[in-house]
Parts: C-alpha cells; structure tokens; sequence
C-alpha cells in the first residue's frame, strides 16, 4: 500500500505545479522514504530540518516540498550561488547567506517575515553537514524576533523517515526553542520502524 500524501491546508504557501509534484512522488518513493506527521496550517512557519548529515539532505528536502506542492524558502552559504547553480537555487526558493558577515541576518529575515503574508523558511541548525558539537542559534533567533512558530522536521535515514515533529508555538527565548528541537531530532532519530 503506497503512502498517503498529506493535502496542505489553506494557510499554506503552495506551488501548485503538477509536473513538480509527479516528479518529486516519485523521486521520494524511489529513494524510499516516508513522511510521518503532518505540516502544520500556519502561513510562517521557520522549519528546523536535522540532522544535517549528507549532500542527499537538499534532494530528499526537494523531493518532499514538491511532493506536497509545498513553496518554501532556504538559506544557504552564498559561495553555492555560482552560475549556472545560483539562478536554480534561487528559484527553488534558496536564499544566499554571507557566512563572514552573520550580523543583521536575524533582521533581514525578521523583516522578510514582516512583509510576506506566508512564509516558510527552511534551516539547518547545524549549518554544515559535518558533525559539530554546538548548533547554531540563528533560526531560533529568528522565530523569535519574527515571533513565528517553528517545525522540527528529522530525518531518519535508518528508517527513512521524514519526522514532522510537533510545532513550537511559544517561541519565547531562543535557548529555549533550540533545547526542543534537539530534543525532536534525538527523539525522532532513535525510532525504529
């Protein structure tokens, strides 16, 4: 029995592309993996994916927004937006971070909040695919100063399992919100199938 495709609701910023939506089913499926949980209704939404292990991160994210017919935006270290790769990245939604210079970046995305009426943004709490000890506070930070919820989604690659874990609305102290998405990814990494 293949999987059921969540229907997003209609607070959701859509692509609304079915051949998108075709093709990232069947990248999905081929990779075989499944979702687990639902994406929150919520028009902003900062989407905490980890861990961030692997170079398949982008494709299996990739796969699963278009599967969903889901439109979201990302950062990403600015030396990816060469050409002919940053004109792509860019319309997938990718958003070029200048990591010498990470002030005023909890502003911009602040302010980029403000003045969407949807807005989900992509991020890896670790920064870097490899293993690192302290995750970095940005997207906390900015769910914080944009006052917007967060989504922990795991990647499980024993069970191949995208986790959408359960939503952070109270996004109160960025210490606090980084200490519960740790505690989704340990969570949703030890389950087994």
């Amino acid at each position: 029995m293949g999987m059921k495709w969540q229907v997003l609701g209609d607070r959701l910023p859509r692509t609304r592309n079915p051949l998108t939506r075709v093709l990232g089913r069947v990248v999905f499926r081929a990779m075989g993996w499944r979702i687990e949980g639902q994406f929150p209704n919520q028009s902003k939404v900062v989407v905490a994916l980890t861990p961030h292990t692997s170079n398949m991160d982008f494709i299996l994210t990739i796969a699963v927004l278009w599967s969903l017919g889901l439109k979201s935006s990302f950062l990403m270290k600015q030396s990816l937006f060469w050409f002919p790769l940053g004109p792509i990245l860019k319309a997938l939604g990718g958003i070029p971070v200048d990591r010498s210079q990470p002030r005023g970046l909890v502003d911009k995305m602040t302010q980029e909040f403000q003045q969407r009426a949807q807005l989900v943004l992509g991020i890896t709490p670790e920064g870097t695919r490899s293993g690192v000890r302290r995750w970095k506070h940005g997207f906390a930070r900015i769910a914080e100063s944009a006052q917007v919820p967060v989504l922990p989604a795991v990647l499980n690659y024993k069970t191949r399992t995208v986790l959408f874990a359960a939503i952070i609305d109270d996004v109160f102290t960025a210490e606090d919100v980084l200490a519960r998405v740790k505690q989704a990814s340990l969570l949703g990494c030890a389950r087994s199938r």
